[in-house]
């Protein structure tokens, strides 16, 4: 077979690309974080520097180190690629993170690592990468002025490993509120993607940002008293095993204080936070959204769902089934998994609506009088409904003349219930519209028989919320017999 030779990537250009990848600085040092579980850490102690302006990162972990020849191959681009057989506890995916995630963050990348009683110390300098034209030259040590950065390595009794940053390029840098407002990032995403590890779901460590612990935010809340746990099921995958439990979580009156509910809610708050929860290995994934889900209709993250959070348990050998990226920040469900999983989310959903429309009060299954005036729908535009076997309504019903203007009424009222922008579809479907028209006709009816002329009653009519959210509605009242 004729070839042209090797055709070597260009080593600057390379890693800029890899720089580029989109990574945000608490993605970033997730992914870090990733590697010294792997390694077996108990602690791990991140530590951002201001140092005047030209500030500089370090991530020290006590896990079990790297020999020269380790460390060297770790710094390699494409060490363990994603085809390689991983523990079940590895949280590497592609071999790549250490440098795609430091790259996207700093220009000056050192790792000193000690494992029995020798320190070994590597860097890539990407300024130097780059005015060495094609060399791949790994450099040996720290740059001249930075040693003291790497005392800590050296001091350590046991074993462990130190990432360095330096000449960061991610904009804190720009100015002091800036790189405050960063760590205060860096603290919630941690909180959140480490949380089961950090409260010893998984195997209990210890996470520091500048000296203080990270405490865990756990998104089911399941301490609270009135969160409700669904019913935990398995589902069978050839790429492996699933496990998928939803949780309600508690209305917002159940909670002692108002920051305890915004605690609660998020680092992006309630209604984002809704969803899915995928985790890889313990390892947080994906917060929340609906994966694309709801049929015909995606499912939105409106506001009478945001109390549904699902949480869904997969394995590090099912990368490829789940696409799971570089970055290791999106996983999409296997085809033969997303029925169960839709299945599973809208009771779910349905469960959550029920407890937000009804302040976090039980209801009986079923949903008769003693459960509230107000009932959830599995419709995204109007997701409640009035309950026609409430006491009060049957009261009205039974005494009303016409008991078709109550029902008007009703539907009026369903269908006018604010909602925000984002969880308003275009137009009612199909079924929707009909009701939304036969109330039409009967408030109509009405105005006529009030005296009004019919041009006037129409035009008031389908001018009037929720009548003018239905296509030619006005012509449709035109068409009704007088």
């Amino acid at each position: 077979m004729s070839t042209y030779g090797p055709v070597p990537p260009h080593p600057s250009a390379l890693v800029e690309s890899l720089g580029a990848l989109g990574y945000s600085l608490e993605a970033a040092v997730a992914d870090l974080i990733d590697n010294s579980i792997t390694a077996g850490a108990s602690l791990i102690d991140v530590s951002f520097q201001w140092n005047g302006g030209d500030p500089f990162a370090r991530i020290l972990d006590d896990g079990r180190g790297m020999s020269t020849a380790e460390l060297v191959e770790a710094m390699r681009l494409g060490g363990a690629g994603p085809l390689l057989a991983r523990r079940r506890d590895d949280l590497g995916r592609y071999g790549m993170g250490l440098k795609t995630a430091s790259f996207s963050q700093c220009r000056r990348l050192t790792v000193g690592s000690r494992q029995g009683g020798v320190v070994s110390v590597a860097r890539w300098d990407l300024d130097m990468l780059a005015a060495a034209g094609g060399s791949w030259e790994l450099l040996q040590g720290a740059t001249p002025g930075s040693e003291e950065r790497l005392r800590e390595i050296e001091s350590l009794d046991g074993t462990g490993t130190l990432v360095l940053w330096e000449d960061l390029r991610t904009g804190v840098e720009s100015s002091l509120d800036r790189f405050t407002e960063a760590l205060e990032r860096v603290e919630r995403h941690l909180a959140m993607v480490f949380h089961r590890y950090i409260d010893g779901d998984q195997r209990r460590i210890v996470i520091r940002l500048n000296g203080r612990a990270v405490k865990a935010w756990d998104p089911f809340v399941v301490a609270h008293p009135a969160t409700m746990p669904q019913r935990a099921a398995r589902l069978r995958d050839p790429s492996g095993d699933v496990d998928v439990r939803g949780y309600v979580l508690p209305h917002r009156d159940r909670f002692n204080n108002a920051v305890e509910h915004e605690a609660a809610g998020g680092p992006d708050g309630w209604v984002a936070q809704q969803g899915f929860y995928i985790y890889r290995a313990g390892r947080l994934i994906v917060a929340g959204g609906w994966l694309g889900l709801g049929g015909s209709r995606e499912w939105l993250r409106d506001e009478a769902s945001q109390l549904a959070r699902i949480r869904v348990d997969t394995l590090n050998s099912s990368d490829r089934a789940w696409r799971i990226d570089v970055r290791k920040a999106t996983a999409r469900p296997p085809g033969a998994l997303r029925d169960a999983f839709t299945r599973i989310a809208a009771d779910v959903r349905r469960a959550a609506r029920e407890v937000y429309a009804h302040r976090g009060v039980r209801v009986p299954s079923g949903g008769g009088p003693a459960g509230g005036l107000w009932r959830a729908t599995t419709s995204s535009r109007y997701p409640y409904a009035v309950k026609r076997d409430h006491a009060a309504v049957q009261a009205v019903l039974d005494m009303a003349a016409d008991p078709s203007m109550v029902e008007a009424m009703l539907v009026a009222i369903e269908r006018s219930v604010p909602l925000p922008q984002s969880a308003v579809a275009a137009l009612p479907e199909a079924g929707e519209a009909e009701e939304i028209v036969l109330a039409a006709k009967v408030l109509l009816r009405n105005l006529l028989a009030l005296g009004l002329d019919r041009p006037a009653a129409i035009a008031r009519v389908a001018s009037s919320e929720p009548f003018n959210q239905v296509k030619g509605i006005a012509e449709r009242l035109r068409m009704e017999n007088h």
